[in-house]
């Protein structure tokens, strides 16, 4: 697995707010053997982040450009394409190394001849650097981002294209065969299994990922995958039930009370996988940006509860006022409205603002030029046949009639402490014990390129 040169490639595997201490405990304990030899052949690093902004997640930019908030500039998802701040790869493209970059958050390049880009599922201002990669980004997008919406059915074209593409990418048995076995346990289990559909998809990015890898053979490439951090928001409570006052049912704990660790020794898999990729020269950097730590704000309460729209479309068609031009869903109950002109989005914050109970808006939202993320701000239960009115036109409507529970699914909160594990060339291992401010990770990663790069004409005579 080791080798006293390593020279060879640089695989991030971004784990998205994995969390240093339940690292620490699951290695000591035995149950995570690949993430034991990657901490101990590596520069280990607790890293901090000061960004003001961590409702959304928005540090990969600040990861990738080695640069705070202030500079990057992102507050939301879906704006990578936005960013004027170059990140690594566009940095090591400048030295002749190329790199793949595989669904890493608010991504974008500006060297489209070396950098091979597959967007992050929630991103719908960058396309993929192939037209091929389209109906797989398209699916993988549409699950991602209408997990909570059951009306929401993805059309046949659009599976086909979707299943043409894996059986010509990768697509693996051993994938196949999680699938299947996915789908007759949701059917035959007495207990809820759908939680682990997020790890399948983890799966069939895989694959993609190591066809891609394999065909194109890159210096530099980002794995990124959401599923351990979209499970810790949903069951840290069911993972440590007695911080809470809110007590899961014995049900739900039988259901979901592992689901945090099994996702854990998943990627411990997924670890495995990527030592046998790099091969012995080869080098693996484990980051996570952020973390969570159990969310306790809303206990008194009942738990944080959320609400997503039965659709998108009928609820600005009741709001009145401009419509939107085109929705992008991004999160468990939020989207973009993309409008024509940024005065169209303006007047429609008024709409927004009209959407009342007790005169108080049940909105909230966010506007960048001629978009809005918006979402429903209620975060408790409400009663049957909860009406809520349209300042606007005086129509008051059935809450329940626009809006679904989504559930308790903010059980956990981010913490501004993420995991970075740099591989070594030797093969050493060093605990640091003082945090890196997070943006410091991008010179420590081009540090790993020193003396390595190749020239054009030896790039091009190999």
């Amino acid at each position: 697995m080791f080798s006293d040169t390593k020279n060879g490639p640089v695989l991030v595997l971004e784990l998205n707010e994995l969390c240093p201490p339940i690292l620490d405990r699951m290695m000591a304990a035995g149950e995570l053997p690949n993430f034991k030899t990657l901490h101990d052949s590596s520069d280990v690093y607790v890293t901090h982040t000061d960004d003001p902004t961590l409702e959304p997640w928005v540090q990969w930019p600040t990861f990738h450009t080695g640069q705070t908030e202030s500079v990057h500039g992102a507050t939301e998802l879906d704006v990578g394409h936005l960013i004027q701040t170059p990140r690594v790869w566009d940095a090591l493209a400048e030295e002749g190394i190329d790199s793949i970059v595989f669904g890493s958050m608010n991504a974008d390049t500006a060297h489209k001849d070396t950098v091979f880009l597959v967007p992050d599922p929630w991103s719908a201002g960058v396309s993929p650097s192939a037209p091929a990669y389209a109906a797989f980004h398209k699916f993988i997008s549409f699950h991602v981002a209408e997990h909570t919406n059951p009306n929401a059915k993805p059309t046949r074209a659009d599976a086909m294209n979707f299943m043409k593409f894996m059986l010509g990418h990768g697509l693996s048995l051993h994938t196949i065969t999680k699938a299947v076995n996915q789908i007759a346990g949701e059917k035959t289990s007495s207990g809820d299994r759908k939680w682990r559909r997020a790890l399948v998809l983890d799966l069939l990015m895989w694959d993609v990922f190591g066809n891609t890898w394999s065909k194109r053979r890159p210096r530099f490439a980002t794995y990124f995958a959401n599923s351990t951090a979209y499970l810790q928001h949903r069951y840290w409570r069911h993972m440590q039930p007695d911080v809470y006052q809110v007590k899961p049912s014995d049900t739900e704990m039988q259901n979901y009370g592992n689901a945090i660790e099994d996702s854990y020794r998943h990627m411990d898999s997924i670890i495995g996988k990527a030592f046998n990729m790099v091969g012995p020269t080869g080098r693996i950097v484990l980051a996570t940006a952020l973390s969570q730590e159990a969310n306790t704000r809303y206990e008194h309460i009942g738990g944080k509860f959320v609400y997503r729209a039965h659709s998108f479309k009928d609820l600005f068609a009741w709001a009145g006022g401009p419509q939107p031009a085109s929705f992008e869903p991004v999160m468990t109950h939020q989207a973009w409205a993309t409008f024509t002109s940024e005065d169209a989005a303006i007047e429609a914050e008024a709409t927004l603002e009209a959407l009342q109970s007790n005169g108080k808006t049940i909105m909230e939202w966010r506007r960048t030029a001629n978009r809005i993320m918006f979402w429903c701000g209620l975060i408790s239960k409400t009663e049957p046949g909860f009406e809520i009115t349209n300042a606007r036109t005086g129509d008051r409507k059935v809450f329940d009639d626009l809006f679904m529970l989504v559930g308790q699914v903010n059980n956990s909160q981010h913490s501004r402490d993420g995991a970075f594990w740099v591989q070594t060339a030797d093969g050493s291992a060093t605990r640091h014990t003082n945090k890196l401010p997070l943006e410091n990770a991008y010179s420590i990663m081009m540090d790993m390129f020193k003396g390595t790069a190749k020239s054009a004409s030896q790039v091009a005579a190999e």
